[in-house]
């Protein structure tokens, strides 16, 4: 799901990763799909980076041609699988690795998804660009992200001591406004930005690709 030298937290963290995250992100979850489905259509075709448990693309499978979903985390792909065929997804295909590993053709995708994933990415700039590379031209970023840099909540204090004491992978600090922009230097015009919950913001922003 997030990077792959934390693919061992986030393979322990499979376990009770639906529970624990809806827990707190429940309504987040229910307006990312929301808002998702509407900028897509039954002839897209959409690679997912860092699928998790498949949370989003069990919902989002039903409004899309095909989803190529990727984790670098087995073990959540291991249940992510389970749900798809729990739930008769047959549109849905599953790969472990992250978007370098892969190496998927240049304007492969209709669409680019990353949910709560992005933060969790040291090399974001490098994504970034890679996910350009992989758009179709005038192809669409969907992504969310909590911004753990626009205020001091418990999450991002507790986020950021167990990322300094090598408890849990590397976490950024971006403001949404940071974050918008990086987003936008890699080539991409923002159509939309929202945050979809109170504390810690997760920012909800879809970019579509634009010549440079």
């Amino acid at each position: 799901m997030k990077e792959k030298q934390g693919s061992g937290f986030w393979d322990k963290r499979s376990r009770m990763f639906d529970s624990q995250v809806l827990e707190v992100y429940k309504n987040a979850y229910k307006k990312t799909v929301k808002r998702s489905a509407a900028f897509l259509n039954q002839e897209n075709t959409v690679l997912e980076i860092g699928c998790g448990t498949g949370i989003v693309t069990m919902q989002l499978a039903d409004c899309v041609k095909e989803i190529t979903a990727i984790d670098s985390s087995r073990e959540m792909l291991l249940r992510a699988e389970q749900k798809a065929r729990e739930l008769g997804k047959q549109n849905i295909s599953f790969h472990c690795g992250t978007l370098k590993d892969r190496k998927f053709p240049a304007k492969s995708f209709d669409v680019v998804t990353a949910y709560n994933v992005l933060l969790y990415m040291e090399n974001q700039e490098e994504v970034l660009e890679q996910i350009y590379e992989v758009l179709k031209p005038g192809g669409l970023f969907i992504s969310a992200t909590d911004c753990l840099g626009r205020s001091l909540s418990k999450e991002a204090i507790k986020k950021f001591w167990k990322s300094k004491l090598h408890l849990m992978p590397y976490v950024a600090f971006d403001t949404p406004i940071g974050l918008m922009r990086r987003i936008q230097k890699h080539g991409f015009l923002v159509l939309e930005i929202v945050n979809l919950h109170k504390s810690p913001p997760n920012i909800f922003i879809v970019g579509q690709k634009v010549e440079k």
